[in-house]
């Protein structure tokens, strides 16, 4: 059966106004959360604030991660690489292209420390595509860490709301098994995508899944409140041969516990069908 993880940040209390950072003070309760509700991993943030001070950036903290790995069962599979949200390949200012090359490529052997296996690249919002030439400099950088993503047996999967086309045409242009898409379901279905469309074109080119319940043009609410296709999308997928994660990234407000409880059980249902 597929696994259902979660992302950091959701099992720790919500850091107001936001939704999701990096839980400085809780990351390690959040294995004993995981484990207790029943989480199958969990999806760790790199962000671009104090990234240095990550644990996975370090040799401690990275042994750190693998003792409450092997603490609670509970891996690390992905790594969800919002540092390039704030930092992206084009439009730089006060940083080069190399320089975020070669902090994508230690990212890639350092979550291979931890036994991720997928490391999510947003390409939206800051980050979004805007020309050709933008697309051009991206794909420039995912060619030269390509060796790294295939040393490590590692995969990367592009998350953006482009229109599905576009959407397909960067996670297929690689013609590898190492790069695809991270489906982000919620900000594709704000975007007015139906997911079981989605699915039909994007297909075995689906890496991952963010599971996330958002309505159209508006802002994310509690799982099966809003407008994403879960209940024909996620069959559809698994139906056609998808074996990869749906990682929980869903609405909460002050019960995290609860809500991310309630999140997997709905998520297992339609998933078991």
């Amino acid at each position: 059966m597929n696994k259902v993880g979660v992302i950091q940040g959701r099992l720790s209390p919500r850091p107001y106004p936001k939704l999701q950072e990096f839980p400085w003070r809780t990351w390690r309760k959040e294995f004993e959360h995981a484990e207790k509700i029943g989480f199958d991993f969990i999806e760790w943030i790199f962000e671009e604030k104090n990234f240095s001070e990550n644990p996975i950036w370090n040799e401690e903290g990275r042994k750190e991660i693998r003792k409450c790995i092997s603490e609670t069962n509970i891996p690390i599979e992905s790594v969800c690489a919002d540092y390039f949200l704030e930092k992206p390949f084009f439009r730089r200012e006060g940083y080069s292209l190399e320089e975020n090359i070669e902090i994508l490529k230690e990212l890639i052997k350092k979550a291979g420390e931890i036994g991720a296996k997928t490391i999510l690249l947003p390409v939206l919002e800051n980050a979004e595509i805007r020309c050709q030439e933008e697309e051009d400099i991206l794909t420039e950088a995912v060619y030269k860490v390509l060796p790294t993503l295939e040393e490590q047996g590692i995969r990367i999967g592009f998350e953006t709301e482009l229109p599905i086309e576009k959407y397909l045409k960067l996670a297929s242009k690689f013609n590898s098994e190492y790069v695809g898409a991270y489906y982000d379901a919620g900000n594709c279905a704000a975007c007015g995508h139906d997911m079981l469309q989605d699915m039909k074109v994007l297909g075995r080119h689906v890496i991952s899944v963010h599971v996330k319940d958002r309505l159209n043009a508006g802002k994310s609410v509690f799982l099966g409140t809003g407008d994403t296709n879960f209940k024909e999308g996620i069959p559809y997928l698994i139906k056609n041969g998808y074996t990869g994660n749906f990682v929980l990234q869903t609405y909460f407000e002050d019960d995290y516990i609860g809500a991310a409880a309630e999140g997997l059980q709905y998520i297992r249902g339609i998933i078991k069908g």
